[in-house]
């Protein structure tokens, strides 16, 4: 795994958000700290109500417990939008959490999020080659 421990969430993700209905999917951009399994971060989306208008930020707030993760998104005051649950699946390498969001009594669809690498963070590729 890239960002630590197969179980630390702490670092950038990038992800989208999928819509029940017939509207394209919401790309997002989020900052993860996991202390201990309790998760909080911050959030950073399009804002597809008006857009041109500035990014929507949001907070989260949750935890997690082995494959499990689930958080509240809260958006900033004023913003007109409303608390988001999320509960997700951690896959085995810590690097992707895939699940559902609900706007409980509203709607809710499906997310995708895979942390970006960190900064100096170099991967390393095994190649081999048959000269004949």
């Amino acid at each position: 795994m890239s960002g630590g421990s197969a179980t630390d969430l702490s670092g950038d993700w990038s992800g989208i958000f999928n819509y029940p209905a017939d509207r394209p999917a919401t790309a997002f951009a989020a900052r993860l700290v996991d202390s201990a399994g309790a998760i909080s971060g911050t959030v950073e989306e399009p804002n597809t109500t008006m857009p041109g208008l500035p990014a929507i930020g949001a907070v989260l707030d949750g935890t997690r417990d082995g494959s499990s993760v689930r958080f509240v998104k809260y958006y900033d005051p004023g913003s007109g939008y409303d608390v988001v649950h999320y509960d997700g699946r951690i896959d085995e390498t810590g690097d992707e959490i895939s699940g559902r969001w609900d706007i409980p009594g509203e709607w809710s669809g499906t997310f995708i999020m895979t942390r970006r690498p960190r900064p100096g963070v170099t991967v390393e590729n095994e190649v081999s080659e048959t000269v004949t």
